[in-house]
């Protein structure tokens, strides 16, 4: 570990020139002072430290006429360089650092600024680059960040949940907005294995909430917890404060938490809410952990915490489930149990934060950021606020974003489809990460070569950070080992995202030219393993961008001998560029493009592909695939056709559980933008939508709605049968068995290219006047053959 921390400590360029250890929070003290807080150990001390506002700036003159209140004194210091912005306008006070914003900003576009933490015109604007929070320009001028020194074990975590009485049976569909029930019960747990659960039986909303927020003062932690805590726990908490008067004054030295709108943003889904920043202290939302986690994964039906608990193993056995509608009957009868259901939400919060928080704990010893800001922020910022740090130090000028867009991508082809077998798969290990330092890519615009230094110093980092974790699981230190694993892996993902920070349209240090040499190389160097492996008489199957799939000559049969195979072509690989083993199957379906599966030789068959596992689906539809796909990889029609049998009587006798046949959909918009947008035209009536209308839901962008269709016949449109999953009866099951027949046979049209049309068609049938039979029926394992790459083509490196 010392090792490590020495590595750390030592490297002015990733983690900043300033050596403070244990700094565990800071805020703005005043218009010149940020307080900065220190822990060791249980202690927690603060000290004060001047700083002095600034932002970039393309030409000294923009700030002709600019007179600072009380004549106060600020500078303009000319960088080196020759990129754009030139100078660096540094102020003695937030006051007139604001005030300078202000000033440019009325002399370009005639308006004031906007006096929150960050302006959109200012930050957009082509003559400045502003980092407008005054504790992230502390610790960029200052070289600090947090948690030097700590592993992530070392810093003190609270988990924080409600409960409020509500009660379905009560609403007059006026008062179900946030704050509208009272707060009943307030559970609290931390990672040092204290639990506490307040509640109301025990004296008065008021006094309840008197007690959770002087709870958190006494406990003094470092971060506060919640699923869901920005949307529903904290604003829920602060609205009840307003309505008695009582200060929510959460924060270190208690203060009140500071808030603002903000979004974020996972894939294709975009989420409005309001930002808590609680001085002293991080909020960490772990409802945001998991839909991070999942951008990749795609392996989660749902985002509760519930079921998430469930997805990741550690949900108790013994723990206590509650119906939402049913906890105001419970708190009047029985309210031993929401209790005990209220304390297993703060246990599972910890759990899930504690396996998905480390890699940002980590990022933050690296970044100038807090540690929430990190949790939530994009990869291009964290990779920019690296290179903005070292020009900031060196004084040194920073370019801003040039105009373009990036014309190459990575080398995916498939030239073989059907039911193939034996297989290898071998990858180019971090394919990009490796072209970028062995063909030494940087951005014409980093005059200092900065992006290859921090590129270099990550992978150097990630190695022994890794190589460390592989050793303390060996000896049996699971904490350590995990640590370290939670450190490579915050070092993988800035290495990961620098390739695409280069094709950035907004990155400052942006180079599409760049960008295009690292795919059209790694295009050439996913050529090149075609015809090594080809000239060994291997078979390809398909190759997506630093992977590649194919059929090994018949005389490799051993896994030694597979290895072997693999490392004479990595041998010829240009210098830097390594090929590795990465796995060997009995079968394989290649079915399209990034669309397979694999069946390994201890019988377990992996899915691969948004055609074949996508969520958007109804549940019953996915299991029917990935087990149809079992059944083709053993070839066994009949078993094919009775699974087919076993899903059309299972719809047609309502004998699938809700959770089989709901679907779950974000909303993108408001319900109101949605009305308006239907009511103009713009847009046609969308079941999500109708759903909330018909309930009325309180739900905002980026929320959930899990529904069935209701009803039978094929008659109006879907929209109009829409139910909540919660609406299903299992004694009454309601759901309609024509659309979910007709979603089955969609499903079974995925089987279409391994079957003649006479043959698919008795296979997925539901003719009951003769029993079915698959003699006669062939399976096409050849789908299509595509050449696959001329070896004689140009394959320059």
């Amino acid at each position: 570990m010392e090792s490590i921390i020495g590595d750390i400590v030592n490297n002015d360029l990733l983690f900043g020139k300033d050596k403070e250890q244990g700094i565990v929070g800071a805020y703005q003290l005043s218009d010149t002072q940020i307080r900065v807080f220190n822990r060791n150990g249980d202690s927690v001390t603060h000290h004060d430290d001047t700083f002095f506002p600034y932002f970039f700036l393309s030409d000294s003159s923009l700030l002709d006429g600019f007179v600072p209140e009380g004549d106060e004194k600020f500078w303009l210091v000319k960088l080196g360089g020759s990129n754009y912005y030139q100078y660096l306008a540094i102020f003695k006070s937030w006051r007139n650092y604001r005030g300078a914003l202000d000033s440019l900003n009325n002399r370009r576009f005639g308006e004031s600024a906007d006096q929150g933490i960050q302006s959109p015109a200012i930050e957009n604007s082509s003559h400045i680059y502003n980092k407008g929070d005054a504790v992230t320009q502390y610790f960029l001028q200052s070289g600090k960040t947090l948690f030097k020194g700590m592993i992530f074990d070392d810093l003190y975590r609270m988990q924080l949940d409600i409960e409020t009485n509500y009660n379905p049976e009560k609403r007059d569909g006026a008062s179900n907005g946030i704050g509208s029930d009272e707060i009943i019960i307030v559970s609290f747990c931390d990672n040092r294995g204290w639990e506490a659960v307040l509640h109301s039986k025990m004296g008065s909303e008021r006094e309840l909430l008197k007690a959770a927020v002087a709870l958190i003062g006494e406990k003094d932690p470092d971060v506060i917890e919640g699923h869901n805590i920005f949307s529903f726990d904290l604003p829920y908490l602060q609205r009840r404060c307003e309505k008695y008067g009582i200060p929510f004054s959460i924060g270190r030295n208690n203060l009140p938490p500071k808030t603002y709108p903000s979004s974020i943003r996972f894939a294709e889904r975009s989420i409005d809410y309001t930002f808590y920043d609680i001085p002293g202290r991080h909020v960490i939302d772990t409802l945001f952990l998991v839909q991070s986690y999942d951008i990749s994964k795609r392996s989660m039906q749902s985002y509760g915490l519930k079921a998430v608990a469930k997805h990741f193993g550690f949900a108790s056995p013994d723990r206590t489930y509650v119906d939402y509608k049913d906890i105001a009957a419970l708190w009047e009868n029985n309210h031993a149990k929401l209790l005990a259901y209220a304390l297993d939400d703060v246990r599972e919060t910890r759990a899930l934060s504690s396996l998905l928080s480390a890699s940002n704990f980590y990022l933050s010893q690296m970044l100038p950021y807090t540690y929430a800001m990190t949790a939530r922020i994009g990869q291009a910022a964290k990779i920019e606020v690296l290179l903005v740090r070292e020009y900031l130090r060196l004084k040194h000028s920073i370019p801003r974003p040039t105009a373009g867009q990036q014309h190459s991508g990575g080398y995916t082809e498939v030239f073989l489809k059907g039911i193939l077998g034996p297989i290898v798969y071998a990858d180019v290990e971090s394919l990009y990460p490796s072209i970028m330092l062995s063909y030494d890519i940087c951005p014409k615009s980093d005059e200092l070569k900065v992006f290859p230094g921090v590129l270099n110093d990550l992978k150097e980092l990630r190695f022994k950070a890794k190589d460390r974790s592989l050793k303390e699981k060996e000896c049996g230190n699971k904490s350590l080992a995990d640590n370290f694993d939670a450190m490579q892996s915050s070092f993988k993902i800035v290495i990961n995202a620098m390739y695409g920070y280069l094709g950035f349209s907004g990155g400052i240090f942006n180079d599409f030219a760049e960008a295009d040499r690292v795919t059209s190389t790694g295009q050439s160097i996913a050529k090149k393993m075609i015809v090594e492996f080809e000239a060994r008489g291997c078979r390809v199957i398909e190759v997506d961008t630093d992977g590649i799939l194919f059929i090994p000559p018949p005389e490799v049969i051993r896994e030694t001998d597979e290895r072997l195979l693999v490392s004479e072509v990595s041998a010829l690989m240009p210098e830097g560029i390594k090929i590795g083993f990465d796995g060997r199957y009995r079968k394989m379906i290649s079915y399209m493009k990034k669309n397979y599966a694999l069946l390994s030789y201890e019988n377990v068959m992996i899915l691969k592909g948004s055609s074949l596992t996508s969520r958007s689906g109804e549940k019953f539809g996915r299991d029917f695939v990935r087990r149809g796909f079992e059944k083709l990889l053993s070839e066994d029609i009949e078993g094919l056709h009775n699974l087919f049998t076993e899903y059309r009587n299972k719809i047609l006798n309502h004998e699938l559980d809700v959770t089989e046949f709901t679907k779950t959909e974000s909303l993108k918009s408001t319900v109101e933008q949605y009305a308006e947008d239907v009511k103009s035209g713009k847009r046609s009536k969308a079941i999500t939508y109708e759903i909330a209308i018909k309930n009325g839901l309180r739900v905002t962008k980026g929320d959930r709605i899990t529904y069935y269709i209701s009803g039978t016949g094929a008659g109006s449109a879907s929209y109009e049968k829409g139910k909540l999953s919660t609406e299903w009866k299992k004694e009454k099951p309601d759901e309609n068995t024509h659309f979910y027949l007709k979603r089955l046979d969609e499903h079974c049209q995925k089987f279409l290219p391994f079957f003649k049309p006479q043959d698919f068609s008795m296979l997925f049938s539901d003719d009951t006047l003769f029993s079915f039979s698959a003699e006669g029926i062939e399976l096409i394992r050849d789908i299509r053959h595509t050449e696959s790459y001329n070896p004689g083509s140009d394959l320059a490196l």
